[in-house]
């Protein structure tokens, strides 16, 4: 295998849903080394290390009564305004958006400044390409240039031959259409949560949003064809032309034995699993960017009756790398 087809098949460009987002929590020498070597294969420069192509939007949140039954956050009580921003996967913010081998990401924060304030950071795989951080560390460093300046193909193939899971979400990204709208391409939350309702029954969850205007994709050469920026403007016309621009907002069911199972598995017939569809999400308008990147988004950042799990290493270390990172932006 050669080194171009190790790189499109081993999850390079979904490294960009890891570090787009958030501060706090105290850091430690592996989330700054991750960072770090992030920022070193996105050629340091002053921008989100993974994610750093991307538009704020406006958007609406809207509940439904299924929702409430299943948890008893404030973000599920009524309509809520929220904010999302959409990108494409690398630390190049001029990478293509017709580029096949990276990940579209979503970053939602609900009711911002609000009691229902909840925050999720998603990308269009259902898996993620790293199960730990100690993984996602040496996952990144064996793909560091060598002397010569480019990787070595030996060394990331030796990583991968060892780590056969960390080419999941690299798989499932080259087995679709590239996308051709951000609100055409469903996204997944990746990890399990825990929803509590008003009378303390718990249902372990995984959130799918799926596009109300149904898939749409390009194939490779209609994608090469394509402005390098197409994604915002295609957005734009959409909204001014009030074509659907929104997403149902899904739980997939699951159980305490699924919570278990690492990111870089799906959970078993996920695909056919019973699924609440719990809010409707629309995208409004476009909007300033400052409004996304003056703050992080923190998947740890939920309101009382929606938790993330409390026993994966990963999920804890996106808070305190996305506070890193923030600090490194222009």
């Amino acid at each position: 295998m050669n080194l171009a087809i190790l790189l499109r098949t081993t999850g390079v460009g979904a490294i960009c849903a890891f570090a787009q987002a958030s501060p706090a929590l105290a850091q430690n020498s592996t989330t700054e080394t991750i960072v770090e070597t992030m920022r070193t294969l996105s050629g340091k420069q002053s921008t989100r290390p993974s994610g750093a192509k991307g538009q704020c939007f406006a958007a609406r949140f809207t509940p439904t009564a299924e929702a409430r039954q299943l948890s008893k956050s404030p973000a599920f009580s009524g309509e809520r305004d929220a904010v999302v921003r959409f990108s494409v996967g690398s630390g190049n913010a001029k990478v293509s958006d017709g580029t096949k081998t990276v990940n579209r990401g979503m970053a939602l924060r609900i009711d911002p400044n609000g009691p229902g304030q909840s925050e999720f950071v998603m990308v269009n795989a259902p898996v993620n390409f790293v199960k730990s951080p100690d993984q996602m560390l040496a996952f990144l460093q064996a793909r560091l240039p060598g002397a010569d300046g480019k990787p070595d193909a030996a060394k990331i193939k030796a990583f991968t031959d060892a780590n056969p899971e960390t080419t999941n979400q690299g798989r499932f990204l080259a087995g679709r259409p590239v996308p051709a709208s951000w609100v055409g391409v469903s996204y997944w939350a990746i990890h399990p949560y825990t929803l509590t309702n008003a009378q303390g029954a718990t249902q372990i969850v995984k959130f799918k949003l799926s596009p109300k205007g149904g898939e749409v994709g390009l194939n490779d050469e209609d994608a090469k064809g394509k402005p390098a920026d197409f994604l915002v403007d295609e957005l734009k016309a959409r909204l001014a032309e009030k074509r659907p621009a929104g997403f149902d907002v899904m739980a997939i069911l699951g159980s305490a034995g699924d919570a278990a199972i690492p990111a870089t598995q799906t959970w078993p017939d996920e695909e056919t699993r019973r699924s609440v569809k719990l809010a409707e999400l629309t995208v409004t308008g476009l909007a300033e960017n400052d409004i996304c990147d003056r703050e992080i988004f923190d998947p740890t950042r939920l309101a009382e009756g929606v938790a993330g799990p409390t026993d994966d290493p990963l999920f804890a270390e996106r808070a305190p790398a996305y506070a890193i990172s923030i600090t490194q932006r222009n």
